[in-house]
């Protein structure tokens, strides 16, 4: 089959009747799906097992197959199906059977379901984004020293488990009178500043000040949360007194609004009154002039009657009084009634002005109001804030106590992180979630601290480690490389069992401090010796090139240089003596002779004096094999029998010499001679045993007088089947 689906899960909420459920994805074994029941409300999560639990149907469907359950998972469990496909490779291909395409298809199948599903748990992991950057993901602090710590990231960006919450350093005021370092906490207990609660984010001297930002942040602000709840509280006030005159202009703007409708009805009053006053008025003058009339008859009739002419003038002129006061009235009443109306008017203007008045007061009252309420509302939301950030606070810190705390501030349970300062021990502790721990108090430098340890690594901001004299830097679990100056000298020591390695990519310089080479060792390359900068001994890809004398003390390969020095003055430059033709041009350059007599003198190696020695051919007694017929000599004494040698080529018959001594010589070491290679090839240098050599081409050696013994060094190439020079060793 292929494999054209990526999924590897599947899930499904329970519901307390439901036991099946289906898996839509190929398994090859009921052992290769994980089945795990969440529950929604606490997030706990169970493993559940096979056969126990559920069993399986479908294996090896490529459409998956079905989880049965003996129980139905109740309502707010989350089913979850995973496939989890065993990492292992069963296919085993026998050779020239014919090729298992079936079983090879279903081994492919199995290495893409072990990919989904590794997948599938890379997409669950916290990953850097592809357009992003971490120089490394991994951490390497233990588990002892990770306890207690923040996961988080550092200055650069990469993992860190070694921040801690911060170290409770106690009250101190705004301008310190300690030092302080990287994550101490402070609370200040001066009235700008009281009961603010610090962070010192970079290590600070005494005289330092906690509204310093470059050295300390500010985490509880106490000051402004308690400036807050003051605020809110006359807000508050205010608002109740701006609700309490907004009432009263309210009542104010009612009164003033009746008191304008009283007005308006005294001025309708006065205007009637005014009408009346002037009908009476009109009424009087109408009076006043039939009194004239009358006054001008009883004036025709005065001379009637003098007394009742006079008596009625003096009515007269009374009447005539009295109608000018009262037209003086009626017109009084007139202006008057004017006056009123104005008034009236105006007390009507007025009302009105008034009942604008009070709208507006009533209007502005409950604008007030609203205000009120507004900063009412939001001075007890402040109020509210600060006093869950102080009681928040107040749950995390506890405050000083004497002992252990059982509950927190508020009588509720303790939760792990909590912290309180003991003032019977005087240290900083925090709750685990089960007891509380200490605190360590920190340390103000590096001298306090006997085993001080780094959470990273040390950066010297330009500046320089120094140490004093015999003060080492070690390396190594067991002290193994050690580096110091003990007050004269300099020393790097390595005391380990293994090898010490100075390594470098290209060049491994050794030089004094004004740059003169003692050694350079290039990769690759040569390696040269120095003598006051000047190069005197070199590697090279054949050997070694020496500039200036070699002085020698002792043996070079058993032989002592300075002692036999002078004999190499006579030889040839150039001359190689294991080189078979050099060796031959200079043996067949000596002059030939045939007259060799017993005193002529030959090289002998001396064991017994280890040394090399002359001997005359009578003392060395040379056997060396029988060579070609010398011309005839003169004729000698006869000599003993010697050994039947082998058959050579008939010769023409010589003299008989003089005896000649016994031989005693082929014994000894040095005794050179002409020998024939019977065994392989032998190089210059190589050795042969009696048993390898001939003296001939058909005699070989096997013992008796003249026979050969001990070991003989080739002194040139020595093929085989050939006569070549040999000269016994041992």
């Amino acid at each position: 089959m292929t494999v054209s689906s990526t999924n590897t899960k599947n899930s499904y909420s329970g519901n307390g009747s439901t036991t099946v459920f289906a898996y839509t994805f190929k398994i090859f074994d009921d052992d290769d799906i994980t089945v795990i029941l969440r529950t929604d409300a606490t997030g706990g999560e169970v493993v559940q097992t096979k056969t126990t639990d559920y069993t399986v149907s479908g294996v090896g469907n490529a459409g998956g197959g079905n989880i049965t359950f003996g129980t139905a998972p109740a309502s707010g469990i989350t089913v979850v199906l995973l496939r989890e496909t065993a990492q292992t490779q069963a296919t085993d291909y026998t050779p020239n059977d014919p090729f298992p395409a079936a079983s090879h298809e279903d081994a492919l199948d199995k290495l893409t379901l072990i990919i989904q599903d590794q997948q599938e748990e890379l997409d669950r992991a916290i990953k850097v984004s592809r357009t992003n950057t971490i120089t490394s993901s991994e951490f390497t602090v233990g588990a002892t020293d990770r306890a207690n710590r923040i996961f988080a990231f550092d200055s650069s960006g990469d993992l860190s488990v070694t921040q801690e919450i911060g170290t409770y350093q106690g009250t101190d005021t705004t301008t310190t009178t300690s030092a302080y370092q990287e994550r101490d906490l402070i609370k200040s207990t001066t009235a700008g500043q009281l009961n603010n609660v610090y962070i010192c984010i970079a290590d600070s001297v005494a005289g330092d000040l906690l509204t310093d930002t470059d050295h300390f942040e500010l985490i509880v602000d106490a000051v402004t949360a308690a400036t807050s709840a003051t605020n809110a509280a006359a807000s508050a006030t205010a608002a109740a007194a701006s609700e309490t005159a907004a009432a009263a202009s309210e009542s104010a703007a009612a009164t003033s609004e009746s008191n304008a409708a009283t007005s308006e009805s005294n001025a309708s009053t006065s205007a009637t009154n005014a009408a009346t006053s002037a009908t009476a008025s009109a009424a009087s003058a109408s009076a006043a002039s039939t009194s004239e009339t009358n006054a001008a008859t009883s004036a025709t009739n005065a001379s009637t009657s003098a007394t009742a002419a006079a008596a009625s003038a003096t009515a007269a002129a009374a009447s005539e009084t009295a109608a000018a006061a009262s037209e003086s009235a009626a017109a009084t009443s007139e202006t008057n009634a004017a006056t009123s109306a104005t008034n009236a008017a105006t007390s009507e203007t007025n009302a009105a002005t008034s009942e604008t008045n009070a709208a507006t007061s009533a209007t502005n009252a409950a604008t007030s109001a609203t205000a009120a309420s507004t900063a009412q509302t939001a001075a007890e939301a402040a109020q509210a804030a600060a006093e869950l950030a102080l009681d928040n606070f107040d749950d995390i810190y506890l405050g000083a106590k004497a002992s252990d705390p059982t509950l927190d501030n508020d009588g509720d349970a303790l939760t792990a992180g909590d912290l309180y300062f003991n003032t019977t021990s005087n240290e900083l502790k925090y709750y685990t979630g089960s007891a509380w721990e200490a605190i360590s108090p920190g340390i103000s430098n590096v001298s306090e601290d006997a085993t001080p340890q780094l959470g990273g690594d040390l950066d010297t901001n330009g500046n320089d480690i120094t140490f004093g004299d015999n003060d080492k830097a070690i390396f190594g679990a067991g002290n193994d490389l050690q580096i110091y100056h003990d007050g004269s000298d300099s020393y790097i020591e390595d005391t380990a069992a293994g090898s010490l390695y100075i390594r470098g990519t290209g060049f491994v310089f050794l030089q004094s401090t004004t740059g003169e080479n003692y050694f350079v060792g290039d990769s690759d390359g040569a390696a040269t010796l120095y003598y006051d900068n000047a190069s005197k001994l070199a590697t090279t890809a054949t050997g070694v090139d020496v500039t200036g004398s070699i002085g020698v003390t002792g043996t070079v390969d058993g032989r002592d240089i300075a002692t036999d020095g002078s004999k190499l003055d006579g030889i040839e430059a150039s001359a190689d003596v294991t080189d078979s033709a050099n060796v031959a041009t200079a043996v067949t350059g000596f002059p030939t002779d045939t007259t060799f007599v017993s005193t002529d003198l030959i090289p002998v190696y001396d064991v017994d004096q280890a040394r090399w020695e002359k001997g005359t051919v009578a003392n060395v007694a040379l056997a060396g094999p029988t060579g070609p017929t010398g011309p005839a000599g003169a004729a000698g004494a006869t000599g003993p029998t010697g050994p039947t040698g082998p058959t050579g080529p008939t010769g023409p018959t010589g003299p008989t010499g003089p005896a000649g001594p016994t031989n005693t010589g082929l014994g000894q070491v040095g005794t050179a001679g002409g020998l024939k290679n019977v065994g392989s090839s032998a190089p210059p240098g190589n050795t042969r045993v009696p048993s390898q050599l001939r003296w001939s081409s058909t005699q070989k050696n096997s013992g008796g007088t003249g026979s050969l013994s001990g070991t003989w060094r080739c002194m040139g190439n020595c093929p085989n089947n050939e006569m070549s020079v040999f000269v016994r060793v041992s």
